[in-house]
């Protein structure tokens, strides 16, 4: 298989045909992004971020018959949601009454046998200092944790995600999506609006409740998948397993963050629109825990 790799480009419509559905546009490759030079007498774009020489002939052949898709999340703007489920929070720490958003996520579906042989990108969130927590106020935390779990896992369906896992103190989610470009760029929307969230709407909420407000550290990372379907016909169970280093790469990552930071691994930052390439930082990172002392690893903010 062809290693994936994405362009940006700035684009203007020339022209709309609304009867017969069709437009004719102007596209050019966004100069935040590359650098036009020659060579040779040839052209090509130089991409600031990943240091390549791009040939312009290639980049035109490659887009030829490639379709287009559109990934939208449910939510028009992460700042309002917040906000709209803020006041949420309000009425059901003074009444008991759960409200939920207007917005419509996306309902959770399990994976099938057909699924097998995907790239997905997954994102894994910890609760930071859940252990000291748990201890100081065991009650408290599982209230806590009950709003926490469903205000955050409610939004990674607004970005038509799914939650893998949870984890007693935070959980696992991904993005599935035939367009790589747009899952990726939908991670990495996701994960600041999960920190987002947890800031202005969630925290607010528990503090009002009387309870303590929560932490969080983000990793995430892109690649193959293996699903398999497990069976042990001698004792009933039936179970899927999602096998990916891509997985394991986010959960290290994770681990790897401060409190109120999101990271990502160089698999997934390869594959984002340069607007996310802009607020990615890279970080020293341990690349002993993926099986690659050279993995690179960037902050995005």
């Amino acid at each position: 298989m062809a290693q994936k790799c994405r362009f940006d480009f700035q684009i203007e419509i020339l022209e709309c045909d609304e009867t017969n559905h069709t437009f004719k546009a102007s596209i050019v490759p966004d100069p935040r992004r590359y650098e036009q030079v020659s060579e040779h007498g040839d052209k090509y774009f130089l991409d600031k971020y990943l240091k390549v020489l791009i040939s312009a002939a290639e980049m035109a052949s490659q887009m030829e018959g490639l379709p287009i898709y559109h990934l939208q999340p449910s939510i028009d703007s992460t700042s309002e949601y917040a906000n709209s489920r803020r006041a949420a929070l309000e009425v059901e720490t003074q009444t008991g009454e759960y409200r939920p958003p207007k917005e419509l996520p996306t309902r959770h579906s399990d994976f099938s046998s057909d699924d097998n042989g995907k790239d997905l990108s997954f994102l894994s969130i910890d609760i930071c200092g859940s252990t000291a927590y748990k201890l100081n106020d065991s009650s408290g935390f599982e209230r806590a944790y009950d709003i926490f779990i469903r205000e955050l896992g409610t939004i990674v369906g607004q970005f038509n995600g799914a939650i893998l896992k949870t984890k007693g103190d935070g959980f696992i989610a991904y993005i599935d999506h035939p367009s790589f470009t747009s899952q990726c760029d939908a991670t990495i929307d996701l994960g600041l609006s999960l920190l987002y969230l947890l800031k202005n709407s969630v925290n607010p909420a528990l503090v009002d409740a009387g309870l303590g407000p929560m932490e969080i550290r983000i990793g995430a990372d892109y690649g193959a998948a293996t699903i398999r379907q497990l069976s042990i016909p001698a004792t009933g169970y039936n179970g899927t397993e999602v096998a990916s280093d891509a997985l394991n790469r986010s959960v290290k990552i994770e681990e790897s963050c401060e409190p109120g930071q999101f990271r990502i691994g160089r698999a997934l930052y390869e594959l984002i629109h340069v607007k996310w390439l802009e607020r990615s930082k890279e970080v020293a990172f341990d690349g002993s825990g993926v099986g690659d002392d050279q993995y690179k690893v960037y902050l995005v903010s």
